[in-house]
């Protein structure tokens, strides 16, 4: 429970024509985004965040410009974050039946109690429309977890990063889950609108990039 679960956000920047320019994507159902994600085990929080540019834009050549800040932990006091992949049980023991599908780490849960070696958590999972607005629920798991599967932090970074790779203003990728992911370009003044909480990472950065 007190290990920190870390993430790392890309605010990839670029100047046309005096133009200031952020690179976002649209993800087919969870609206526009910044390139961020889950540090992996063993990895650090540079590679991290270079891994996870990659993945959702297709960039293979960054460099990191500044190391921007933190928020020290993420979490609302009714929050856990997943630290390891785990199943999850109906009741708090390893025999009892498992739901079937494991919660991956760096997911966000609501916490609701602990009883000994076990805490029970609840997750929705939302199908959002291109606008982020919420279609119907595709999942609705309660039930119980190990102890050491659940972290109360969760320590996010903010990197200001460059790239020399010339691209188009807009392009297409195919994301590890099959989505089709729509990296672009656009202006960041005025200043773009992006998902929540991801609005609030832009504000934290904006004055620095």
């Amino acid at each position: 429970m007190n290990q920190v679960v870390q993430k790392v956000t890309a605010f990839i920047v670029r100047e046309r024509s005096g133009v200031k320019e952020l690179l976002v994507f649209r993800h087919p159902t969870a609206g526009v985004q910044i390139p961020a994600g889950t540090v992996e085990t063993d990895e650090d929080i540079e590679a991290a965040v270079k891994r996870e540019v990659y993945e959702e834009t297709g960039l293979r050549f960054v460099e990191i410009e500044n190391y921007l800040g933190c928020f020290e932990n993420e979490l609302e006091d009714n929050q856990r974050i997943i630290a390891a992949a785990t199943q999850v049980y109906i009741e708090p023991n390893l025999s009892a039946i498992p739901y079937k599908r494991m919660l991956p780490k760096g997911l966000t849960v609501d916490y609701l109690s602990t009883q000994e070696d076990f805490t029970r958590i609840s997750y929705i999972e939302y199908e959002y429309d291109q606008f982020y607005k919420p279609i119907h629920i595709d999942a609705n798991i309660t039930g119980w977890v190990p102890n050491e599967s659940l972290s109360a932090q969760k320590k996010r970074h903010f990197f200001h990063l460059s790239t020399q790779e010339e691209t188009a203003d807009a392009w297409e990728l195919k994301s590890d889950l099959g989505h089709i992911f729509k990296p672009y370009w656009t202006p960041l003044s005025p200043k773009p609108e992006i998902i929540p909480p991801q609005n609030r990472w832009l504000d934290f950065v904006y004055e620095k990039i």
